[in-house]
C-alpha cells in the first residue's frame, strides 16, 4: 500500500489538490496518541506539513518513526531533516526518530 500515487515515470504526484485541500484546515485533538511510525516518507512538503500536525495536536507524544523509503526517495536532504527537527511540539517528550 502507498501513501500516496506513484507515476512509473515522474516518481510521486499530490495526493491532494492543491487548490482545494490544505491539511492546514484540520484541527484535532489526540490526548492518547504516544507513537506514530510514518513509513514510505520522502521529504515531500505535505508528509511535513502531516508530520507538524501531528506534533501540534498529540500533547502525550513521545516518538515519531519516520521510515525513509531508499528505493523511491531520491534524496532526503539536511533541509528536510531540518524541518522536521525544527517543527513546534506541545509535547516536550516527542522525539523525531528518522530511519
Amino acid at each position: 500500500m502507498q501513501s500516496f500515487p506513484w507515476d512509473n515515470d515522474f516518481g510521486p504526484m499530490s495526493l491532494w489538490d492543491q487548490d482545494q485541500t490544505s491539511i492546514a484546515d484540520l484541527t484535532l485533538q489526540m490526548d492518547h496518541l504516544v507513537t506514530v511510525s510514518v513509513n514510505d516518507f520522502l521529504g515531500l512538503d505535505y508528509e511535513v506539513d502531516f508530520v507538524g500536525k501531528l506534533l501540534s495536536w498529540a500533547p502525550v507524544l513521545e516518538e515519531v518513526k519516520i521510515n525513509v523509503d531508499c528505493t523511491r526517495a531520491f534524496s532526503l536532504g539536511s533541509k528536510v531533516l531540518k524541518k522536521l527537527l525544527a517543527l513546534p511540539r506541545v509535547s516536550d517528550k516527542a522525539k523525531i526518530i528518522v530511519t
